[in-house]
């Protein structure tokens, strides 16, 4: 069953099993170390500067004037983030792994510069979304069974995160009724219940955070914050603290929004500047028509054929649910031609300002990582995304004579498998076994949970060992609910660590090998 879902996974995304094929041998931590590896690009990094002063801007709404100083000479100094992951609370273990291993080879490194980790994630993503769930906060009840607590109402579940209005404490208060409500059905443990009301008012019901004015900064500051908690040495078993703190070997979290970047990049450098090389690809007629057919069929770009992606941009309708969008007679416009957007600098800024619109995904790639050269550790969909849209900007760029652009953009590197869909960090069953731990469960466990701990069991398990217990939510992610096998979707991660060695092994670097 195990190479059934394997192949069926790389089925999809070739370049991941390229990857794969190339450094599953190789330990985690070995593997990890290439990330601070960044190839120079002369033409595209003279640009960054446009880049980094929009995300210190935003990082200084958010973070405040030191952490966006940090991260604005940071990234001056190396063109290093992660893009890897959804715009949501850190807790899905897809997305607390990914950021444990991205940060590796930076504590690894011992640079005082590298103090944060920084995260362009994409807030595109529905509230309810599987692997992220922005809606509310995911952890484990206490014997073993998965809960998902909602803080936005289930009205506004399909509505995508970049949109949605901030939660309040009405909200917060619902949250805490739902608690009580799956206490006495017997899904949470009564003390669980009481840690997670705890941390709900410790990092959540704060005046900074209940007055952010959306979603997207109240989850910078949220995981900013809650992020240093997940590290922490071994602690009394009759003990549940929030105030500790512990000396810090690891570099802090900032989770900004990939689309309000790109948005604020374009209106401020690009929209009205016919010189742009953005701007003809936007609105230079012979450069659509030829981006319609270079780009199509990518993932994370279009399809018209067969109806599925946007052009560019993705609109938004009055519930705030994403609208595919076409170029059509000098406008873009939905299906329904309910939207309707002039296709002029002017008519993009508008919408983009008023957030009818927001850049798709491959706007998104062409900006940070192809046009201003970033280096973007990236999920099992990306290394393949990001890489089949690197060839068709260089074939674009050729066939319109941008030649010395295209060479500029050679050395940028697109196969960078940051993390997403591995796993460190684990809880044990109440049988005894294992499975992928949440960010919540990570503070609220007794045990050695410190950044160096992790750090050690990295340097004991292989890429190909991480990335086994995710492959049924990888799977999931790549087949809609039609194309699925039911015993693939059946399959979960306790199910593939009970019958492969990788448990006992696991058992063994997690509290043997490594104490």
């Amino acid at each position: 069953m195990l190479s059934l879902i394997k192949t069926a996974i790389f089925d999809r995304r070739s370049i991941l099993k390229n990857i794969m094929e190339k450094h599953g041998a190789k330990t985690l931590y070995e593997y990890s170390r290439d990330f601070m590896d960044v190839n120079p690009s002369p033409r595209l990094d003279a640009r960054k500067h446009e880049l980094i002063a929009v995300v210190e801007e935003l990082t200084r709404n958010r973070l405040g004037e030191k952490t966006a100083r940090e991260v604005a000479s940071q990234l001056t100094k190396l063109s290093l983030i992660s893009t890897a992951d959804h715009h949501g609370f850190i807790d899905h273990p897809f997305w607390v792994n990914s950021n444990i291993i991205s940060a590796l080879p930076m504590v690894a490194s011992n640079n005082p510069d590298l103090r944060h980790l920084v995260v362009f994630s994409f807030a595109s993503v529905s509230l309810n979304n599987a692997s992220a769930y922005p809606r509310g906060v995911e952890f484990h009840g206490g014997w073993g069974n998965f809960v998902r607590l909602p803080l936005l109402p289930d009205k506004l579940k399909m509505g995508v995160v970049y949109a949605t209005r901030g939660f309040d404490v009405k909200d917060i208060e619902r949250a805490k009724s739902e608690i009580r409500r799956l206490i006495k059905e017997g899904k949470i443990m009564m003390n669980r219940s009481e840690e997670i009301v705890q941390i709900l008012q410790k990092f959540f019901e704060t005046s900074e955070v209940l007055n952010s004015p959306d979603l997207n900064s109240q989850i910078t500051r949220v995981n900013f914050s809650l992020w240093p908690k997940f590290f922490h040495p071994e602690i009394s078993k009759d003990t549940f603290s929030l105030s500790h703190t512990f000396p810090q070997r690891f570099p802090d979290l900032v989770y900004l929004e990939i689309e309000t970047i790109v948005r604020e990049v374009l209106v401020r450098y690009h929209l009205f500047q016919p010189d742009s090389l953005l701007y003809r690809l936007l609105f230079h007629p012979d450069y659509r028509t030829l981006a319609l057919k270079l780009f199509d069929s990518i993932p994370g770009a279009f399809s018209f054929r067969r109806e599925w992606g946007s052009y560019m941009f993705w609109g938004l309708d009055a519930k705030n649910h994403r609208v595919r969008l076409r170029p059509i007679n000098g406008t873009l416009q939905s299906y329904n031609e309910q939207i309707v957007i002039p296709f002029t600098p002017e008519g993009i800024a508008r919408s983009l300002r008023d957030k009818k619109i927001f850049p798709g995904m491959l706007l998104c790639y062409l900006v940070v990582s192809l046009y201003y050269g970033m280096k973007c550790l990236g999920g099992f969909c990306q290394v393949h995304d990001l890489t089949m849209t690197k060839r068709a900007w260089i074939e674009f760029l050729k066939r319109t004579g941008e030649n010395d652009e295209a060479k500029a953009v050679d050395p940028v590197q697109t196969k960078e498998l940051g993390g997403d869909g591995m796993v460190l960090a684990y809880i044990q069953t109440s049988k005894g076994g294992l499975t992928p731990a949440t960010g919540f469960d990570m503070i609220m466990k007794r045990g050695d949970t410190s950044f160096e701990r992790y750090a050690e069991v990295a340097k004991h398990i292989t890429l190909q060992e991480a990335m086994l217990p995710l492959f049924p939510e990888m799977y999931t992610v790549l087949y809609p609910i039609h194309d699925r096998v039911p015993a693939l979707a059946g399959l979960s991660p306790e199910q593939i660590l009970a019958t492969t060695e990788l448990q006992d092994h696991l058992k063994y670097c997690l509290y043997e090998a490594v104490v």
